[in-house]
């Protein structure tokens, strides 16, 4: 498994311009939404929710990573095992949260 480095972190931030990167960043529907939705549902139902967005997030991830149609890079591939980790333990703790 290839480890993703410090240093290729910062040649990829560099491939975009500050005014891309800050349209990436605020292109991510959910940062506008506000931690906790007072009022609204019980904590514990909110928690569910943002555990679900990082589920569906994952899941979503891990199909790009499969898709036949490109060619993905080799630093992408790397992060598969932590993304597919990741979907895991979100999953078991919504099982334990929603049972």
């Amino acid at each position: 498994m290839t480890e993703i480095t410090p240093i290729q972190v910062r040649y990829k931030e560099a491939e975009f311009t500050e005014n891309e990167l800050a349209e990436a960043i605020e292109s991510v529907a959910f940062l506008d939404e506000p931690i906790f939705e007072e009022g609204q549902l019980p904590l514990q139902q909110q928690v569910v929710d943002k555990l679900a967005d990082m589920l569906f997030a994952s899941d979503m991830v891990l199909d790009m990573l499969r898709d036949e149609r490109y060619r993905v890079p080799p630093h992408l591939l790397a992060v598969e095992p932590h993304v597919r980790r990741l979907y895991n333990e979100v999953n078991n703790l919504m099982k334990k949260l929603t049972d």
